[in-house]
């Protein structure tokens, strides 16, 4: 069970992640994740109000009845008719259906990499051996699909792990295209559609640059409007 509380800001313990909450005439105590505290400690100082999303069941924790903060909602400042607001994660989720039903073309991208081998792994660089992307117009509608293995340039066999993971052979990354047609193709969807490009985490947009740079190649990923599914969701849901 979940219940929404607010108050303001009595005091803070780094060590033990814990805030205090004074509430009418009395101080609640609220614990927060890791993440979650080195995210917002920021903001955590004397004259703040904080909106939480809490547990319903205290627990004892460090000598205190605490409840574990689900996610933070709302944090802002009295300053006289118009209060400062640091955070509010309804104009962040407002925000982020505006990104998600913006009127523009959109790229869905999506890479796996090879992995190192279980063994001497020491020297092994990542590539980017396989591809899938959807490209849709302002209306949603479909404008191109595509999707290919590519041949790895540093390790050409791939590894054990590799296989098992993706569940691809050899023979299927032997008969894959060159990384410069996947580039050229991308090069060339920036430049006709300048679109959106969504991906799974970070780490796509990464080896995308990297490969790149291994293959000695112009880098259009810096001029690529990059939105990170991943963190949006996680955003979103306050996970």
């Amino acid at each position: 069970m979940k219940e929404y509380c607010y108050g303001l800001l009595h005091g803070v313990d780094e060590v033990n992640r814990l805030i205090a909450i004074k509430t009418k005439h009395k101080i609640d105590y609220y614990y927060l994740a890791r993440s979650m505290f080195a995210d917002f400690m920021a903001y955590f100082r004397p004259g703040i109000y904080v909106f939480l999303q809490v547990q319903k069941s205290p627990r004892i924790y460090k000598r205190h009845r605490v409840r574990n903060v689900l996610n933070i909602e709302k944090i802002m400042e009295p300053y006289g008719q118009k209060p400062k607001l640091y955070y509010d994660i309804s104009l962040i989720k407002s925000g982020i259906s505006a990104i998600l039903n913006t009127k523009k073309p959109k790229l869905f991208l999506d890479f796996e990499m090879s992995m190192p081998p279980y063994r001497n792994y020491q020297n092994f660089v990542s590539e980017i051996i396989q591809i899938g992307l959807v490209l849709i117009d302002e209306e949603e509608k479909i404008i191109e699909e595509f999707s290919a293995f590519i041949k790895p340039k540093l390790f050409s066999k791939i590894s054990e792990r590799t296989a098992k993971f993706l569940s691809v052979s050899q023979a299927e990354i032997d008969a894959g295209i060159a990384y410069q047609e996947v580039h050229d193709l991308l090069k060339r969807i920036q430049r006709m559609y300048r679109p959106m490009v969504f991906v799974w985490g970070k780490n796509d947009e990464l080896e995308l640059a990297k490969m790149n740079r291994l293959y000695e190649l112009d880098d259009f990923t810096r001029k690529m409007q990059f939105i990170d599914l991943l963190r949006l969701h996680k955003t979103y849901f306050g996970l």
